[in-house]
């Protein structure tokens, strides 16, 4: 099934712009109790978590589409089946793996400075997740590179290959 602009927002999640928005008032709530400097990166991070996204474009043009426009159309095309049953997506800031990662950081380097930044991005990753239950799509999204990697195996076994999806709305971007 295709959902339209009409039908389904036109937006792989939450928009860019919605991040720079709630993330910034966040980062105004925050700036009596952190000082400036540190809800600066709180608000950093909660915004450059989705860098992701533009690093999975990259991957799937092998590096030679670095359109930034192109890359929006690209996500444009692929909500359009959030609801299908066999279409699931990673985002790898956005997995346990990454996020246990930046709190051993924290808690074997620098403890400030990382746990601002994994509360920056656990502060988003909920208003993704408020998204996708609101969509009802919350499982569109492996939350981890192993269930990532067991889901698209799955998928292969059936005959289907996610990577193939991936190529068809690269094309159908340019």
């Amino acid at each position: 099934m295709i959902y339209t602009s009409k039908s389904f927002p036109v937006s792989y999640g939450m928009k860019l712009r919605e991040h720079l928005i709630i993330g910034g008032i966040a980062m105004i709530i925050l700036t009596p109790h952190w000082g400036l400097w540190r809800a600066f990166l709180f608000w950093g991070a909660e915004v450059l978590i989705d860098a992701d996204h533009y690093w999975d474009y990259l991957w799937r043009s092998r590096f030679q589409d670095w359109s930034g426009w192109r890359m929006f159309k690209y996500y444009n095309l692929i909500t359009q089946h959030l609801h299908d049953k066999n279409f699931f997506a990673i985002s790898i800031l956005h997995t346990a793996e990454i996020f246990i990662g930046i709190y051993l950081l924290a808690y074997y380097w620098n403890y400030t400075f990382f746990m601002t930044i994994f509360w920056g991005m656990m502060f988003h990753l909920v208003l993704d997740i408020i998204w996708l239950l609101k969509y009802k799509v919350f499982f569109v999204r492996a939350y981890s590179i192993i269930e990532y990697w067991v889901r698209k195996r799955s998928l292969l076994r059936r005959g289907l290959n996610p990577d193939g999806f991936y190529k068809k709305m690269f094309e159908l971007s340019k």
